[in-house]
């Protein structure tokens, strides 16, 4: 069994310009892994985009994605759904405010119109340039029916008018059909209900037969908000978001300036 558990979100937080892993970091975690540490990339990203941050890094990194929904447990991969009903209700909203949306199965991203790819990285769910995973149109309410089920998490994405977002978050909200979270001020994350990173380190921990005294969390979006709670070692990036910051342990540098490194590497000194 593991000593530690350690949580790590990407953008923002493990990668430098949403793609890269520093040696430094690289260093730290394979060095910690060797003391009984285990490594989570914690991600709002599909599994199979999170994987490729794995493969950054080390195969023995597991992953927690979709903001939860779908992580790697004792027994294998464990997934919740979206629920046909709250699909339904944020492809509806989406079309109706004019709002781009897109909808997440481990290995699959469906979307509603095309979406300029540097919007979708930094929404930090999908990139065409980077891997083959399959993608598809969903350009009406038969083609939905058709795959609503498989959905694990969703996204939807601003216009600049960030009051079409606002209004959209408060139908999605009043609905009590699905959590709602963000990486960024841009976008409305859609998970499951009950469900969030938290969640899922809850279950890890439990699996894993670690405490919230032997497990760290670091992150700096809305999104991570949920993982902060669970862990007495929450720390937040330099750049993290002001309410980010306000519910962590501690703040540790940015992540320019290998803030997640520097802070495992002094504790476990």
């Amino acid at each position: 069994m593991p000593k530690y558990l350690v949580f790590m979100d990407i953008d923002g937080t493990l990668l430098t310009d949403h793609q890269y892993v520093t040696e430094h970091t690289k260093a730290t975690i394979e060095r910690l892994q060797k003391q009984d540490v285990m490594f989570y990339i914690a991600t709002g990203r599909m599994y199979e985009l999170a994987k490729i941050v794995r493969n950054k890094i080390n195969p023995e990194v597991h992953l927690v994605t979709s903001n939860g929904a779908v992580f790697d447990g004792a027994q294998g991969r464990e997934i919740t759904k979206l629920g046909g009903a709250a699909v339904e209700l944020a492809y509806l909203i989406a079309r109706r405010d004019n709002l781009p949306m897109m909808l997440f199965t481990p290995e699959m991203a469906y979307y509603t119109e095309q979406i300029p790819r540097f919007v979708a990285r930094n929404a930090a769910n999908f990139d065409a340039d980077e891997t083959s995973i399959g993608y598809a149109e969903v350009e009406n309410f038969t083609q939905l029916a058709k795959i609503e089920d498989q959905i694990t998490n969703g996204v939807i994405l601003s216009r600049e008018d960030m009051s079409r977002l606002d209004s959209a978050r408060e139908k999605l909200t009043n609905s009590k059909l699905l959590r709602l979270s963000s990486s960024n001020p841009n976008n409305i994350e859609m998970i499951p209900l009950n469900t969030d990173k938290g969640t899922a380190v809850k279950q890890i921990q439990r699996e894993q037969h670690v405490d919230a005294e032997h497990t760290f969390v670091f992150g700096d979006g809305l999104n991570d908000v949920g993982m902060m709670g669970e862990a007495k070692y929450s720390v937040a990036m330099g750049n993290a978001l002001p309410q980010v910051k306000s519910v962590a342990n501690y703040v540790t540098e940015t992540n320019y300036n290998d803030g997640l490194a520097k802070f495992l590497d002094d504790y476990f000194e």
